[in-house]
């Protein structure tokens, strides 16, 4: 089986990430046509939820494709962790960093005062959900992508940099996943965090090469995660307010660091090392001993495409989270459509108050529009829970849907809308039903001109 997957890695790698994007869906439709009461639980319980089933896939997958083996490897754990020491010493200072800012300023980190703590249960199942992404992730991506591309072509210390390549591209594009999943503000941070994972995915499979246990990355990517999502999971919050907050600067700032890593992991003496694998790992036609072997010139070759695909892909990915960023796109609305608008500020409208403990309740504005032309919109939401929900609606006299958007937690957008003379209502409907009856403070901005 493993001969026959590893003939084309590519195309099976994209078939897992299927498999893994399925092993996403379907708890989902569960929850929303089974069990709904658990949907009130809180999103880290969904994610929890999750990915419990994409575990039981991952790891059956595994010895379907004929990589069972991989749950015997446990040697070699603390070189490993030596390996991947950046992510723990960085994961430990950022979640500190952030910890300390929320508890100093809460407001500003978009959190109500008085800050309080989410009950501990709550607080175990982020812990348990950070680790399952761990396990989930990494059984897909380097107990199996990875080693369908260390099959296809680790023969020599170029094969290996070319496997490391397209593994961590497959990882980084699976991401994509998220746009789905998000609101609909965060596909610039969605795009980021797909930046970051290709460089991170790629270090990943380098630092699992080197130590040949998956316990490793697992541990390494489960404690990641838990560090870069703690205030949200201590204080409230979900993993898509948390990735609707990445910045393109953060694009640069995470690979970086992940990208010298890679470097330092792959360099020469250590790519020896990896090819002295155990026999279960040998590749036929490749002599499994610790004499050194150069590369050929077809893996020259394919390390070279492979630099070349993801520095495109890297590059082209960056530059469309740059101009999908909230201060990019208001520069470009005031710099290309601010004067195709006919006249002054049409609406400008702020509501804010109290939910009182209210599931849902909005407010409704009528407006005039009295030359047709396209007017920019910019949404400012600002409430004091993450998990808070304001759709977003302009109707024009008629009834007739003009635009309807939903956004979660803190959140700003703007963009331009064609506008016939007539009249319009804006529609603001506020949706608590998952904060569990809390008295939540709201502040929504709608300018129109």
């Amino acid at each position: 089986m493993r001969r026959f997957l590893s003939k084309h890695p590519l195309a099976w790698s994209l078939a897992t990430v299927f498999m893994f994007a399925m092993a996403v869906t379907f708890p989902a439709l569960i929850l929303i046509f089974g069990p709904s009461a658990l949907i009130t639980n809180g999103s880290f319980f969904i994610q929890f939820y999750t990915e419990c089933f994409i575990c039981i896939c991952g790891i059956v997958l595994t010895f379907i494709c004929g990589y069972g083996f991989i749950w015997d490897q446990t040697k070699n754990f603390w070189r490993g962790l030596l390996s991947g020491g950046y992510m723990v010493v960085w994961s430990i200072f950022g979640a500190a960093v952030t910890v300390t800012a929320v508890l100093l300023t809460p407001e500003e980190m978009g959190y109500q005062t008085p800050l309080t703590p989410e009950p501990l249960w709550k607080i175990l199942v982020f812990a348990a959900t950070m680790f399952l992404i761990g396990v989930g992730e990494e059984t897909f991506y380097r107990g199996i992508v990875a080693n369908l591309f260390w099959d296809k072509h680790a023969k020599d210390p170029d094969g290996i940099r070319t496997a490391v390549i397209y593994s961590g591209i497959i990882f980084g594009m699976m991401h994509m996943l998220n746009l789905d999943l998000s609101d609909p503000t965060s596909t610039g941070g969605v795009l980021v965090q797909v930046c970051s994972a290709m460089i991170m995915g790629m270090a990943l499979t380098a630092i699992y090469y080197r130590s040949r246990n998956l316990w490793v990355v697992i541990f390494l990517h489960g404690f990641w995660d838990f560090c870069g999502l703690l205030s949200a999971g201590l204080f409230g919050g979900s993993i898509s307010e948390t990735i609707s907050s990445y910045s393109p600067i953060q694009a640069i700032t995470s690979s970086v660091p992940f990208l010298i890593v890679t470097l330092v992991l792959l360099r020469k003496s250590k790519l020896q090392q990896m090819l002295s694998v155990s026999d279960s790992l040998a590749i036929k036609g490749r002599p499994s001993s610790d004499q050194p072997v150069a590369s050929s010139e077809d893996s020259r070759r394919s390390r070279k495409r492979a630099v070349a695909i993801v520095t495109v892909l890297w590059v082209a990915i960056f530059l469309i989270s740059v101009l999908l960023s909230p201060v990019v796109q208001d520069a470009l609305s005031g710099a290309f459509y601010g004067g195709l608008s006919f006249g002054d500020e049409i609406l400008s409208v702020e509501n804010s108050g109290s939910s009182d403990g209210e599931p849902t309740f909005g407010s409704q504005y009528r407006f005039t529009v009295d030359e047709s032309g396209n007017y920019r919109v910019r949404v400012d939401s600002d409430p004091s829970e993450p998990n808070a929900y304001v759709l977003v609606q302009i109707t024009d006299a008629d009834g007739e849907v003009c635009y309807e958007d939903n956004f979660g937690g803190r959140c700003q957008v703007s963009f331009t809308m064609r506008f016939d003379k007539g009249e319009y209502i804006l529609n603001l409907v506020y949706n608590y039903s998952e904060l569990e009856g809390k008295d939540v403070g709201y502040k929504t901005r709608v300018t129109i001109g």
